[in-house]
């Protein structure tokens, strides 16, 4: 049975919260310019042997390059396999949602398996599957039917700010991981049409941030996702806010994405 969120407040609330959400698109970045400084010099009136020679292109730049470069190969790698382990929280005004799951892609195809728990109602479950242009969703185990209202292509996208057009921007090394870097980009992980509550309706996407660590060849390792959009609860508009946790597994593993 799918559950409800709880009632809505006054809209003009709502809509002042959701403006207050919204950010300015992060622009594609290009990895740093390399600067140079004068050689320093020993002995007087400077003269004698430099101490230092004026820097090559940094390594910083060297690795942004790497690293944007390995991930838009990635995303667009439509022999692409993983897993992202999931959770976090769900929030439509006063009510907020644990959520918690995997999502696993191949190719084009993804399956999504989530559990959401709703204060005092228990938890909700919810499966996805998209083969192709199709898509299917179940709650709660009972029959699969077809997704309506919303392109397959928009469910789930976690990479789409990766592949060519898309906003990628280079963040820098992580601190303490000189192994691992930080990129932001666009990517749909969760759509609020897969969230098992019966008064929600209409959901709209305002914005989406994916911040993603990656390896030197621009593999994803973990990451952090924020969504931010409305919908409609018991015919009112709310904010909707998801925010999750990511684990990559299984890059390169066999996944079998089937039509139920």
């Amino acid at each position: 049975m799918r559950r409800s969120v709880l009632a809505p407040l006054l809209v003009t609330a709502i809509l002042a919260a959701v403006a207050a959400c919204q950010g300015t698109p992060g622009q594609a970045a290009s990895p740093p310019a390399a600067t140079s400084s004068p050689a320093a010099t020993s002995g007087p009136g400077g003269s004698g042997p430099a101490t230092s020679a004026a820097p090559t292109p940094t390594s910083v730049a060297a690795a942004a390059q790497a690293v944007i470069d390995g991930l838009r190969a990635f995303a667009a790698d439509e022999g692409r396999t993983y897993r992202v382990t999931i959770t976090g929280d769900s929030r439509h005004t006063t009510d907020i949602l644990a959520v918690d799951g995997t999502l696993d892609v191949s190719g084009e195809d993804a399956a999504i398996t989530a559990s959401f728990r709703f204060p005092g109602q228990g938890t909700g479950r919810t499966d996805y599957r998209r083969v192709g242009a199709k898509h299917w969703i179940r709650v709660d185990r009972g029959a699969w039917r077809a997704l309506r209202g919303v392109a397959a292509a928009d469910v789930v996208d976690p990479l789409a700010g990766a592949r060519e057009g898309g906003k990628l921007q280079f963040l820098g090394p992580v601190t303490g991981k000189p192994d691992r870097f930080t990129v932001e980009l666009d990517g749909m992980v969760l759509h609020p049409v897969l969230i098992p509550a019966v008064n929600l309706t209409a959901e709209q996407v305002l914005t989406t941030t994916l911040r993603l660590v990656t390896d030197a060849t621009g593999r994803p390792v973990s990451g952090t996702w924020a969504f931010r959009g409305t919908g409609r609860v018991s015919g009112q508009l709310q904010a909707v806010e998801i925010d999750l946790k990511l684990r990559f597994s299984n890059i390169g593993k066999p996944v079998s994405i089937k039509a139920p």
